[in-house]
C-alpha cells in the first residue's frame, strides 16, 4: 500500500507555484479540508474540489456551461466539448468507434502491439528502458493513429505532430503553431481525399475521418472542414496523452512501493483494480473547467455569474466524504465502487468517450509488463510532464 502523507504548511492554493507542480496533492487536501470553494485571484477563476460539488458542475448545464472551452479563461468549447445540443450531434458522429464491440475488436491489436515494444525493449540487452518514450508513449500514439486511419508510413510524424499538439496545451506563445498546422495540413487532406471519395461513390476506408465525413454528409445542419478537423484533435489529445499518463501514473505507483509491484506478478488480474485506482489516485488530467451561468453559493462563498470555475477532478478523487483512506493507493479496494466514483472521466453529458478504450490499453500495457518483466523496478528519479492542468511521468527511467 503506498500512501501521501501530505505534511506541509499549506495556507493557500496556487495551481501554478512550483512546490504544487511538483505535487498538488497537498494543496488539494487543505482545499478539501479547509476551503471547498476557492477563488485565485491572479486569474480570476474559482476552484470546487469536494465531490458532491463537482459532480454538480460537471452535470448541470443549466448552471455551468461548457460553450466557452476548458480552459482558465474564457475560449470557444467546440465540436464534443460544447453544450447540447451541438456537443451531442458531434459525439454521435463518432460513437460507433467506441462501442464495447468496436474495442473488444481492437484488444487483440494492443496485446499485440504492447508484446512487440516490450519485445523492443528487450532486444537492445541493455535491460534499462525510458518507459515514457519506449512503451507509454507509443503505444496509444499508435492505436489512435490506426483508428484515425493514419498510413503505417506517417505514423512517425503523426507522434511529432501529437508530442506537439500537447506542448500547446496550456501555453501563451506559439512555438509549436508550425508543427500543429502540418498536423492539421496532414489531416485535412485526408478529409478532402475522403469527401472526394464519397462525392463520387466509391468506397471509404473503415477509419474514424472517414466515419466523420460520412457522418457529416448525413447532418442536420452543414459541416465545415474545420469543425470536423476540430473534432480530430479533441480525440488526439483524448487518446493519447492522457492515456500515456494513465501508463505512467500506474507503473510508477506500482513500482514505487514494492509490495505493490510483488502483488500484480503474482496476480496478474489485479491490474485492473491497479488501473482504476491509478485514476483515482493520479487523473492524468487533474481538472478543468466551466463557466458559470448564474450566481451559485456553495460553502458561503458565491460564484458570480460569468466566472470561470475549475473541476478539480484530483481533488474529488482524494474526498474522504466519498473514499475510504483516500491518500493511499491500495489493490483492495472494490473495482466496481472506485470504477463508479473516481470522476477523472469527468461525469455527465461530457463523460470521456474514449475511457473504455484508455482502460483496454492500460491494463494491456500494465499486464504486460507485470508478466514479461517481473523484476522491472525504477531507475533513477521521475519527472512530471507539462502543462500545469495534465499529470503523468515524462520520465520515468527502470530497469530489470
Amino acid at each position: 500500500m503506498a500512501t501521501d502523507d501530505p505534511t506541509g504548511q499549506v495556507t493557500d492554493y496556487d495551481p501554478f507555484a512550483p512546490a504544487t507542480l511538483e505535487d498538488p496533492h497537498p494543496s488539494h487536501q487543505w482545499l478539501v479540508e479547509q476551503c471547498p470553494v476557492h477563488f485565485y485571484e491572479p486569474m480570476g477563476f474559482y476552484t470546487v474540489s469536494r465531490h458532491e460539488q463537482l459532480v454538480e458542475v460537471a452535470r448541470d448545464q443549466t448552471r455551468f456551461s461548457a460553450h466557452f472551452g476548458q480552459g482558465p479563461v474564457d475560449g470557444n468549447g467546440g465540436g464534443m466539448l460544447d453544450d447540447p445540443p451541438g456537443h451531442t450531434m458531434f459525439r454521435r458522429m463518432v460513437l460507433s468507434f467506441f462501442t464495447p464491440r468496436r474495442i473488444e475488436a481492437q484488444t487483440p491489436l494492443i496485446e499485440a502491439l504492447a508484446d512487440e515494444l516490450v519485445d523492443a525493449l528487450e532486444a537492445t540487452g541493455t535491460r534499462t528502458a525510458e518507459l515514457h518514450d519506449d512503451l507509454a508513449c507509443p503505444l496509444p500514439v499508435i492505436i489512435i493513429a490506426r483508428l484515425l486511419g493514419v498510413a503505417e508510413a506517417d505514423r512517425e510524424r503523426f507522434k511529432t505532430w501529437s508530442d506537439a499538439q500537447v506542448a500547446a496545451m496550456g501555453r501563451a506563445d506559439r512555438s509549436n503553431r508550425e508543427t500543429q498546422m502540418q498536423m492539421y495540413a496532414y489531416l485535412q487532406d485526408g478529409v478532402t481525399t475522403r469527401r472526394q471519395l464519397l462525392a463520387a461513390r466509391e468506397p471509404l476506408p473503415d477509419d474514424l475521418i472517414s466515419g466523420l465525413v460520412v457522418a457529416a454528409s448525413q447532418a442536420p445542419r452543414e459541416i465545415t472542414d474545420a469543425e470536423i478537423l476540430g473534432v480530430l484533435g479533441q480525440l488526439l489529445v483524448g487518446g493519447n496523452e492522457t492515456t500515456t499518463s494513465l501508463i505512467t501514473n500506474c507503473v510508477w505507483r506500482l513500482l514505487e512501493d514494492r509490495s505493490l509491484w510483488e502483488a500484480a506478478v503474482a496476480d496478474p488480474s489485479l491490474v485492473e483494480v491497479a488501473v482504476e485506482e491509478s485514476l483515482r489516485f493520479d487523473p492524468p488530467v487533474l481538472g478543468l473547467w466551466r463557466k458559470a451561468v448564474c450566481p451559485v453559493t456553495w460553502h458561503g462563498v458565491t460564484i458570480p455569474e460569468g466566472a470561470r470555475v475549475q473541476m478539480l477532478y484530483a481533488a474529488a478523487n482524494r474526498d474522504p466524504a466519498v473514499f475510504d483512506d483516500p491518500n493511499s493507493f491500495r489493490l483492495d479496494r472494490d473495482l466496481a465502487d472506485v470504477r463508479r466514483m473516481h470522476v477523472s472521466f469527468g461525469s455527465g453529458v461530457h463523460f470521456c468517450l474514449g475511457a473504455s478504450m484508455a482502460r483496454t490499453e492500460a491494463t494491456v500495457a500494465v499486464r504486460t509488463l507485470v508478466t514479461r518483466l517481473p523484476s522491472l523496478r525504477l531507475a533513477g528519479p521521475t519527472e512530471r510532464i507539462e502543462p500545469q492542468f495534465l499529470w503523468g511521468r515524462h520520465r520515468l527511467p527502470v530497469s530489470w
